[in-house]
């Protein structure tokens, strides 16, 4: 049986809706485009149903959950057969001190092939932050530190007996020198919260990321399944216990990294891609406690 070329074969000529309000198609539909000549449509739907970042719509479940939601949300109106969603959470960075990151997730859907996949990137690339201010002097320092007015901001009172005030999408000067004065009148210890507006069309640097997924999510769907041929063959897992090179303990450094299909249950376990073989002393709890 000859394996498929999925680059030129699998969804050539094939749509896949994307369900996004935030521009999205920008940072996915080049790589899925020219990997898999699959066509990126943008869903008319309303994803803010399912959570905003600024809270006036509360996020249920995990950001795994959200993004499948938005992508049979989007599927079940219009019918297709093939959908695509993206999902976004920022915080501070689980491994490094002191900085945010930005983690993104894409999930694609291929209902004609029955198969669901998914794909995660957490990123240090991002400007995301908040700050109380109280004048101008360090509402400036704040734009000038999170890349203002070529990333969006937004403003609202830092205390308020009511939630309905709220500046989004802030693009000039003249608009967050306006609203910061309102918020910081209407706010009850006279600050105003200002944060960085992590919406994807408001945002280039997570647009980047969005779009460093994708490119690498794309590879993967053009990658067969070496049993079944079914799109989606990569990485799922991994092994630990790559050995010291001076005493040969194992560490907790990846050994092997186990590859399987989305479709079927097939799995290989496969050296690291990088070819390293050994771990250095430093990374050894004998060697280095």
């Amino acid at each position: 049986m000859t394996e498929p070329n999925l680059r030129t074969g699998a969804y050539l000529g094939k749509s896949c809706l994307l369900a996004t309000m935030h521009d999205k198609q920008k940072a996915i539909s080049p790589s899925f485009s020219k990997i898999l000549q699959l066509r990126i449509e943008v869903a008319q739907i309303d994803t803010d149903q399912l959570g905003t970042f600024t809270g006036e719509i509360e996020r249920k479940g995990s950001a795994l959950d959200c993004v499948r939601q938005k992508c049979e949300l989007a599927m079940n109106k219009t019918g297709v057969d093939i959908g695509i969603a993206s999902e976004g959470s920022f915080g501070p960075h689980p491994f490094i001190p002191f900085i945010a990151s930005d983690h993104e997730i894409l999930y694609f859907i291929d209902r004609d092939r029955g198969f669901h996949l998914y794909q995660s990137l957490l990123s240090s690339k991002t400007n995301h932050c908040m700050k109380a201010i109280s004048d101008s002097k360090r509402l400036k320092e704040f734009a000038d530190q999170v890349l203002f007015p070529s990333h969006g901001l937004i403003v609202r009172p830092n205390k308020c007996q009511t939630k309905a005030m709220i500046f989004k999408g802030i693009q000039t000067f003249d608009q967050l020198e306006e609203a910061f004065i309102k918020c910081w009148r209407a706010s009850l210890d006279g600050l105003a919260s200002v944060e960085t507006d992590m919406r994807a069309h408001m945002n280039p640097t997570r647009m980047g990321v969005i779009k460093e997924l994708a490119d690498s999510f794309a590879l993967r769907l053009a990658t067969p399944c070496p049993l079944c041929y079914n799109p989606g063959w990569g990485i799922v897992g991994n092994k630990k216990g790559l050995e010291c090179e001076m005493c040969g303990f194992e560490t907790e450094m990846v050994r092997s990294e186990i590859f399987g299909c989305a479709k079927c249950d097939y799995k290989e376990t496969r050296s690291r891609q990088d070819g390293l073989t050994q771990a250095e002393p430093q990374y050894c709890s004998c060697c280095n406690p």
